[in-house]
């Protein structure tokens, strides 16, 4: 598959009145073309700032260093200008709740002829035809109401039927889908992440999947990133993933999973999330690992290819000086 987005040792700050908080500490990964992939990790873990990073919407406090590459180029390297070109053009972005994204004091069909016209060159009558035509593709029937509608008076999962129809409106090739089905309810999560993942199939883009639920990164991901503390711990194809984790912190987030087919007792991970403004020396997990050894507290493990296509940043496979 051919390569379209790859972070490279990103590590962003903030600084704030309590100390410099260390939210993303040298991640890597990659999305590529056509493919699904999903990012996984507890609440604070630094998904959404990932996220924030590759769209350059960090806020001034942030302190930001490595390589964001997409289609060949370095988008840390870019203008405000270059990237103003790139946001909601080549790169799109669905948040969690559509209620604060869109203005409740604009009608929708303003809100989508504004975004359809900055990104494409034509006039505010074939913008609105193009609003027309999105909405259906995204499943809504009656489409000049909701256009003529303010967003309070569309429901949760119409709001964000909308965004998917806005953020679709310049054939991305990047959809950033940041825990996108967390404000509905289950049923109208279903349709949505169906309805992502149809509009992938037709459209060819690729799609970042934020997400806390592994159920969801089950059903609906090709490739995924396990996220802690602001480290990619490990990355592997979905099936593998479930099958074979390897990271301790992996193999907890998964123990806890129930499974109607046996009866297991489940077993909670012990300890806390450590603070990001003084985390812990070495790996970020070893407070709470029941493999940890005396490199653990001294020494970051790299992100290592462990068997093919299956990486884990973990001193238990391989790098480790105490082996």
């Amino acid at each position: 598959m051919k390569e379209l987005l790859s972070i490279e040792n990103l590590y962003v700050n903030f600084r704030t009145l309590w100390g410099l908080v260390k939210v993303l500490n040298g991640v890597n990964l990659k999305i590529y073309e056509g493919e699904v992939f999903g990012l996984v990790g507890e609440t604070g873990c630094g998904k959404s700032v990932t996220a924030m990073s590759i769209l350059r919407l960090l806020p001034s406090n942030a302190e930001i260093s490595g390589k964001i590459i997409f289609k060949g180029k370095d988008l840390l390297k870019k203008s405000e200008e270059e990237m103003r070109k790139i946001r909601g053009k080549e790169i799109s972005i669905i948040f969690q709740d559509p209620m604060t994204s869109l203005n409740p004091l604009f009608k929708i069909k303003e809100q989508m002829i504004d975004i359809i016209t900055t990104h494409n060159k034509i006039d505010t009558e074939e913008a609105y035809k193009k609003a027309k035509e999105l909405l259906r593709e995204v499943g809504l029937p009656d489409v000049d109401r909701i256009l003529n509608s303010y967003p309070h008076e569309l429901s949760g999962g119409m709001r964000q039927r909308v965004m998917i129809a806005m953020a679709l409106s310049s054939n991305p090739s990047l959809l950033i889908a940041d825990e996108p089905t967390t404000a509905l309810d289950v049923t109208i999560q279903k349709q949505i992440l169906d309805l992502i993942l149809n509009l992938k199939e037709e459209l060819g883009f690729s799609v970042l999947l934020i997400t806390h639920d592994l159920g969801v990164v089950a059903e609906s991901c090709d490739r995924v990133g396990v996220m802690y503390a602001g480290n990619i711990v490990e990355i592997a194809d979905t099936e593998e993933l479930f099958e074979n984790p390897l990271h301790p912190y992996t193999q907890g987030l998964l123990s806890v999973i129930p499974d109607p087919r046996y009866k297991k007792h489940l077993k909670p991970l012990r300890g806390q999330v450590p603070s990001l403004i003084s985390p812990p020396r070495g790996c970020r997990f070893n407070p709470r690992c029941e493999f940890v050894r005396d490199s653990c507290k001294l020494k970051k493990p790299a992100l290592v290819e462990y068997k093919e296509s299956h990486f884990v940043a973990c001193h238990l496979y391989g790098g480790n000086p105490d082996d």
